[in-house]
């Protein structure tokens, strides 16, 4: 039987002194909870609450501010947000090296390898790698980057030293849950994974296909991060919504899309939900750029998603927006939240059946 899903979009603003982790259960030991975490709270049996967060760029300006301010900085004044679940998701936009040669292309984002750190302390337990700028400064640079992660404790999908180590699962268990996690790409400002070469992992409807079914002959949930879409459109593109339901006609249960840089709608599809694009999370918007691009890049969710065995059975939307004068996000105000609530439920329309 279907499971039922409540598209409840709820303004709860969580407060920090009541935030737990429990990512640091035992049946969840291959994924490092942060230190210096409150206790968790018990999850009952079967059921599994993520937290996913869209686009995460730490490099430009935001070096400077971890600088001064430390790893933590970007996350601070969401911190609470991103702890209050099992398992905490975001797309890693970007590379941590100091080596490597800039790709020719428009932007190439290049942070420190120390400060990945900072993914963990906030309570980040993996990421998506599949995306146009994991291979911004080559293979090296690809090398330090899974350093980096592995040395922070954040796990990660998407790209590896070959087409094989791009496309495979992170598979965790959460309660007895088994979670698989895919990540892909079907931009081509970048360097897909060959058979013997380094790269990230391709969105094509067979190599979605083939990985989520194998994936979910080993686990009770796949979820697949989707890098695709035109950046800054309001509808997802006919491409993007193939990759979307090939990946939900295979058995994925919850699609994660990002690369848009602005908020897109989510679509009930087959068994699954799609979220076509949760925006931009942590990147070095100022005034300036408030201005240019407006407040569609700076508005931002963290996607709270309940799982059990069945698939996604609840969903809600806990508004952000990144603050011009800090370079990172906060919770959003009362005002802008009713803002991007409102926002979404028309980008719904355009997303497909509610």
């Amino acid at each position: 039987m279907r499971p039922i899903i409540a598209l409840t979009l709820l303004l709860t603003f969580l407060a920090a002194a009541c935030a737990t982790h429990t990512s640091s259960d035992p049946d969840v030991a291959t994924i490092p909870a942060p230190t210096a975490v409150p206790t968790p709270s018990p999850t009952p049996d079967g059921q599994v609450t993520i937290a996913a967060v869209g686009d995460i760029m730490l490099a430009r300006d935001l070096i400077d501010l971890m600088e001064t301010n430390g790893a933590l900085y970007p996350f601070e004044r969401v911190r609470s947000l991103l702890e209050d679940a099992d398992l905490t998701i975001a797309n890693m936009e970007g590379t941590f090296t100091e080596r490597g040669i800039a790709a020719d292309k428009l932007y190439t984002f290049r942070t420190p390898p120390r400060f990945a750190a900072g993914l963990a302390q906030a309570g980040i337990d993996l990421v998506s790698l599949g995306n146009n700028h994991a291979m911004d400064f080559g293979p090296l640079a690809l090398e330090d980057t899974l350093a980096a992660l592995d040395t922070a404790g954040v796990r990660h999908t998407g790209a590896g030293a070959n087409e094989r180590a791009a496309r495979s699962a992170v598979l965790v268990t959460i309660d007895g849950v088994r979670i698989a996690f895919l990540s892909y790409t079907s931009i081509v400002e970048t360097v897909f994974a060959g058979p013997d070469s380094s790269g990230v992992a391709q969105a094509t409807v067979d190599a979605i296909t083939s990985d989520v079914q194998s994936a979910r002959a080993a686990a009770d949930v796949v979820i697949v991060a989707l890098h695709s879409g035109v950046e800054y459109t309001d509808a997802p593109q006919p491409e993007q919504q193939q990759l979307a339901h090939a990946a939900i006609d295979a058995g994925a249960a919850l699609v994660l899309g990002h690369h848009p840089h602005t908020l897109q709608g989510w679509e009930y599809y087959g068994d699954g939900l799609i979220v076509y694009s949760l925006g931009n999370f942590i990147f070095d918007l100022d005034a300036d750029d408030l201005a240019n691009l407006g407040a569609r890049a700076f508005e931002s969710i963290v996607l709270y998603v309940t799982l059990t065995p069945g698939g996604v059975q609840n969903v809600r939307a806990e508004p952000a927006f990144i603050d011009p004068g800090e370079d990172r996000p906060r919770p959003a105000t009362p005002q802008e939240a009713a803002a991007v609530l409102e926002r979404l439920d028309a980008l719904h329309e355009m997303a497909g059946p509610p």
